[in-house]
């Protein structure tokens, strides 16, 4: 009986070891060419990666798109890679599964004929010893390709293919997600390069939508990959974008909070007019910046089903500029005195700016911050980046924004994040103010995230003993859980 069970078992376990295993469109990366998102009905599980033909053709290893493969191959063992793809016109290409690392020997490589009709594409390999998982990767090479190349999802099978199998596999296919790389029109004729993804395995929708903001800079889509995963496992669907005058938006970065208000706003206006998108299930997490233009959006748009403030300054107008300056100094050495004494003449750098005062006034005002700066000890190199700063258009739009006006304007219900050794966003400062603020809002939570930094991320230590923060925007242990339970009860009324 017991060689009966184990010989049973040991058969069990080769058969699932030659089911086929499905590899999301997601998964594809792409090296030396541009490459796009979209939804394609034509192709199993609805969603295609594009390859743009390379502007400057080379060799055909210059250019190309890899899947990881994540199964072992054992030794003497047929091992196959079934992928869709198509091309607008017909072109040959050549395909290898080859190892990850230098000097990337190949284990076999074929040669693949694409059409304009998606087709299922074939290639076999048997290793002569045993390959760890990740350690190989279907490589289609397109150094060479005149025209765009579309891939769709790869099927691994091991042992001898079942066609019957590899028909049900992927006519059942259910990616996690469904990602659509678009163009947002903005303000000035910008085009805003967005990301939408849309969850794969909830029907049909319409869906609720997350849109999500970074913080200042020159910040681009993937900020939040760890929400962006959750959020979409719950039916929820997520779009970012890159900047104006960032990645592939275009325009000039001008990253003033009345632009990147505009910009976002557009950008919602957009997200409403999807056939894909509850146009009332619409839901903002912003973080840092972010976390300042999402009340903001949500006080001029009643609309707004709910937003997520992560590390949001919130203070009295006249002083989101001064109290942050004056943690951020201290944060760097300053000694109080010595950033009391910045604080005060950035003040009336500001002020005087605001008030539209004579030139001579403004360039006294410019050196009296200049002498304090340096008199509190900070480098020259600094010093002239720190007053570049304070004496741009960003700085003055935030002097002159109202943020505890906008965030008490708010009835959409309101989740305040902050991380109790924030860097960069003074939380006890803020905290009062944004409890003040939103005590009439009936759906309101503030919370301190314990030992988190900016990032909502915990520290480790490297391997000379110094901390260090790593991790996604939210992976500090129960953040993105917590994050995406609430936007899950606001967004799709389910109590959790």
């Amino acid at each position: 009986m017991a060689f009966g069970l184990g010989y049973m078992a040991l058969t069990l376990a080769l058969v699932a070891a030659d089911r086929p295993r499905l590899t999301d469109v997601g998964m594809w990366s792409v090296y030396g060419s541009a490459a796009a998102f979209s939804r394609d009905d034509h192709v199993a599980g609805h969603g295609a990666l594009t390859v743009k033909r390379p502007t400057t053709p080379g060799d055909e290893w210059a250019a190309g798109a890899i899947m990881p493969i994540p199964e072992a191959l054992p030794h003497d063992r047929t091992f196959n890679a079934i992928f869709w793809a198509r091309a607008p016109r017909p072109i040959r290409t050549t395909v290898t599964i080859q190892a990850e690392a230098p000097d990337y020997p190949i284990l076999v490589s074929t040669t693949v004929d694409l059409t304009p009709r998606w087709q299922q594409y074939v290639i076999t390999g048997v290793p002569k010893k045993d390959l760890a998982p990740g350690s190989q990767q279907l490589v289609v090479r397109l150094g060479k390709a005149d025209a765009d190349v579309a891939l769709g999802p790869v099927l691994f099978q091991p042992g001898t293919i079942d066609q019957k199998q590899v028909r049900i596999a992927f006519a059942r296919f259910q990616p996690a997600e469904i990602v659509q790389d678009v163009r947002v029109p903005s303000e000035s004729g910008v085009i805003l390069a967005g990301r939408l993804r849309l969850p794969g395995r909830h029907g049909k929708g319409p869906v609720p939508v997350v849109l999500l903001l970074p913080g200042a800079g020159r910040s681009g889509r993937g900020v939040f990959p760890l929400l962006e995963q959750r959020v979409l496992t719950d039916g929820i669907a997520t779009f970012d974008y890159d900047k104006r005058g960032v990645g592939e938006s275009t325009g000039v970065l001008e990253d003033t909070l009345e632009q990147v208000e505009r910009d976002a706003a557009n950008v919602v206006t957009w997200l409403r007019a999807r056939p894909e998108i509850l146009p009332r299930r619409v839901a903002i997490v912003g973080l840092s910046q972010g976390a300042i233009v999402a009340p903001a959006l949500a006080s001029a748009d009643p609309d707004i089903a709910a937003v997520v403030m992560l590390a949001g300054v919130v203070a009295p107008r006249e002083e989101l500029v001064f109290d942050q300056m004056a943690h951020q100094l201290t944060a760097v050495g300053f000694k109080k005195e010595a950033a009391d004494g910045a604080v005060a003449a950035t003040r009336a750098l500001l002020e005087a700016k605001d008030a539209n005062r004579p030139i001579a006034t403004i360039i006294a005002a410019r050196q009296v911050l200049t002498d304090a700066l340096s008199a509190g000890g900070l480098p020259a190199a600094d010093i002239k980046a720190a007053v570049a700063n304070i004496d741009s258009p960003v700085a003055l739009s935030a002097y002159r924004l109202d943020l505890v006006g906008r965030l008490a304007q708010i009835r959409a219900p309101v989740l305040a994040l902050y991380a109790e050794k924030d860097e960069l966003v003074d939380t006890a400062a803020s905290l009062p103010f944004a409890k003040r603020a939103l005590r009439a809002n009936p759906d309101a939570t503030v919370m301190v995230i314990p030992e988190t930094n900016h990032g909502f991320q915990l520290p480790r230590k490297d391997s000379a003993g110094k901390l260090e923060w790593t991790g996604a925007v939210a992976s500090a242990p129960g953040v993105a859980d917590l994050i995406c339970r609430w936007l899950d009860v606001r967004l799709r009324g389910r109590k959790r």
